[in-house]
């Protein structure tokens, strides 16, 4: 089977596809792959990752996927004049009704998708996207000391990567450091905002400042070493966030105990592999962050049940229930 897909919007990394193609070449070899304006013609199957679907491949009647990324166009009509949102909106439900099958990242977002554009959630797939290449093996202790020097680097820190805004919560992070009996700073990783900004100032107003440490500008490359030199991980998004999951799976991989929001989507990804909380109950955060960097039984058991679960997010694994998806059209 000739599978072609489609190439990604400037909302995914560049090298999703040739990522994506390269796994489902090295599990499933026995088909053919192909990316880009190539993907349109002649193939037996088609993936869109788009808004619509190429006219070639609708009048071929090709059996057809298409993976809705976000829910922005629903979520955040502020972002849309009225006549882009009508269009936007038009486009994705012809899109999803054509298509044999869609996929979305979580449960809530399919039964979004179902319930707004009148979709059949039979049609709907939910599986967690391959956002990134596993590392092919732990980073060094040489790689380890210079990133720690790179980014000037506490010695016991609590990560948070993501969007640096309101609905995101770090500011609940910085709250429980203050009253926190454990010396351990926090690392922001995150584009500079208004509010990153804001929550700089709130540090130093809280006389926490010297244990806060922004990167604006992180190097893709040294994320697998940054999982690994972090004590906690948090990440602590409201329910009506646009929040990914690919973060909470990067901390699976990497066996770093996790703080996470109390949300269906956190829990679909980290399952029983992490300690939730409500970003607004000052309380809990404070107490599942301090057990979380000082109880070492409770460390060693989250580890543990971190590696049982990535390994459902594991290559292998994405290209297995793609597959599973391409051949029951």
């Amino acid at each position: 089977m000739k599978i072609g897909l489609d190439t990604a919007p400037a909302a995914l990394r560049e090298t999703y596809f040739q990522h994506l193609a390269s796994v489902l070449a090295r599990y499933a070899p026995e088909h053919e792959y192909v990316i880009g304006t190539e993907a349109n013609d002649g193939v037996d199957l088609y993936h869109g990752f788009r808004s619509s679907l190429p006219l070639s491949v609708h009048l071929r009647r090709v059996p057809s996927v298409m993976t809705v990324p976000n829910l922005n166009f629903l979520r955040y009509p502020h972002l849309y004049t009225f006549a882009e949102r009508l269009f936007v909106l038009t486009l994705y439900r012809r899109a999803l009704r054509r298509a044999g099958r869609g996929i979305t990242v979580s449960a809530p977002a399919r039964e979004e998708l179902s319930e707004r554009l009148n979709i059949d959630p039979s049609k709907i797939e939910v599986m967690v996207p391959l956002a990134v290449p596993a590392p092919r093996g732990n980073p060094s202790q040489a790689e380890l000391e210079h990133v720690r020097r790179k980014y000037a680097l506490p010695e016991h820190f609590i990560l948070m990567i993501g969007t640096v805004e309101p609905r995101h919560n770090h500011q609940a992070v910085f709250a429980a450091l203050a009253d926190a009996a454990s010396p351990a700073g926090v690392v922001v990783c995150g584009r500079r905002t208004a509010w990153s900004d804001y929550l700089l100032g709130y540090a130093r107003a809280r006389r926490i400042a010297a244990r806060v440490d922004f990167i604006y500008e992180l190097t893709p490359s040294d994320l697998p070493a940054l999982f690994r030199l972090a004590r906690v991980f948090a990440y602590l998004p409201d329910a009506d966030a646009e929040a990914s999951v690919v973060p909470v799976v990067e901390a699976l991989r990497a066996g770093l105990p996790m703080v996470l929001s109390d949300t269906q989507v956190n829990r679909e990804a980290a399952g029983e592999a992490a300690a939730y909380v409500r970003p607004e109950a000052r309380g809990e955060v404070l107490a599942a962050l301090e057990n979380a960097l000082e109880d070492v039984s409770w460390r060693r058991t989250m580890q543990e049940r971190e590696r049982r679960r990535a390994e459902l997010f594991s290559e292998y694994a994405v290209a297995e229930r793609l597959m599973q998806i391409y051949t029951s059209l």
